[in-house]
């Protein structure tokens, strides 16, 4: 691979309430941009700048070198074969839910694609990035773009299909200062959970998909309510159902914590966003709970590759 190149990959919300490990949106705003100047000796990270500029790894240990390295075995091509330098800007905040991690393994197996030729291919880019994240409820959609159902068969492939969005969208976003990661989120949950709340959970998935496909949005409140994650991780983030709620008094369609949080996710119609964003953001304030909010675009494009001519 000669030439320099640059991936951008969007960042993203997961579970939406319900779909759990299964449903996924491309947010606009915040993402992970990697330049790639190919040459030299190895992978190298030279610069990181933005999210994680004073924490993340510079060596080999960084998530997108891992990506890159994992996605070049694929077709049998070693890590002494990588040779580039690579600079990474990130505006998507780490361990609040927003696929940060995602995006990392996917930009990561993208560049490795990229250095190998395009000899590995998209989709066992994807691949390669899911098997790092473990579920693929943020990565497809960061890389497809859209709203997204994904899903690992019983063979273990990745299975996915879009979501249409009928009417534009906007997101009111709460990030908290205070992060959560995932391993800590998916400590807390339950083995097993009652039948009832299982049936809960799957009928109100299956509305979400059918509502937003429809345009039927005044479903959406009821269709991402939840009964399987969300309560017990209110434990480590015991201002969760309250800010949920002044989310929805305050105009959203409907709220829910995005992905393993902390951030609270609400979708909003393309008029109201501002103002459930002011009030979470109040709310939060009021409470002692320090962050910001911010209105994003929802349904994205996902990942591209950018190559300098």
């Amino acid at each position: 691979m000669s030439g320099e190149f640059t991936v951008v990959v969007p960042c993203s919300t997961s579970n939406l309430g319900a779909g759990f490990d299964a449903l996924g949106i491309a947010l606009g705003g915040p993402d992970l941009i990697v330049r790639a100047t190919p040459g030299g000796s190895g992978l190298r990270i030279t610069n990181i700048s933005g999210m994680g500029e004073n924490t993340l790894p510079r060596d080999h240990t960084n998530r997108i070198i891992v990506a890159a390295i994992a996605a070049a075995q694929v077709v049998g091509v070693g890590p002494e074969a990588l040779n580039a330098e690579l600079e990474l800007h990130s505006s998507i905040p780490l361990k609040r839910g927003l696929g940060s991690s995602a995006a990392a393994a996917l930009a990561g197996a993208l560049v490795g694609d990229e250095l190998v030729g395009g000899t590995l291919g998209v989709e066992r880019a994807l691949a390669v990035a899911v098997s790092l994240e473990g579920h693929p409820d943020n990565v497809v959609p960061c890389l497809r773009g859209g709203a997204q159902v994904s899903i690992r068969g019983t063979q273990g492939n990745i299975m996915s299909s879009s979501i249409h969005i009928a009417r534009p969208l906007r997101a009111a976003i709460f990030i908290p200062e205070q992060e959560l990661s995932t391993e800590a989120a998916r400590a807390v949950l339950p083995k097993q959970v009652p039948l009832a709340d299982a049936v809960f959970n799957l009928s109100r998935a299956a509305l979400f998909v059918a509502a937003l496909s429809q345009g039927r949005y005044e479903l959406l409140g009821e269709a991402m309510g939840d009964r399987l994650h969300q309560g017990p991780r209110s434990t480590l983030i015991p201002w969760l159902p309250a800010l949920l709620k002044a989310a929805r008094e305050a105009g959203a369609l409907g709220s829910a914590l995005s992905g393993a949080g902390t951030t609270v996710f609400a979708l909003c119609e393309m008029d109201s966003a501002h103002d459930v964003a002011r009030a979470m953001r109040d709310h939060a304030f009021q409470n002692g709970v320090p962050g910001r909010a911010e209105v994003v675009d929802v349904g994205v494009n996902g990942a591209r590759v950018e190559r300098k001519s």
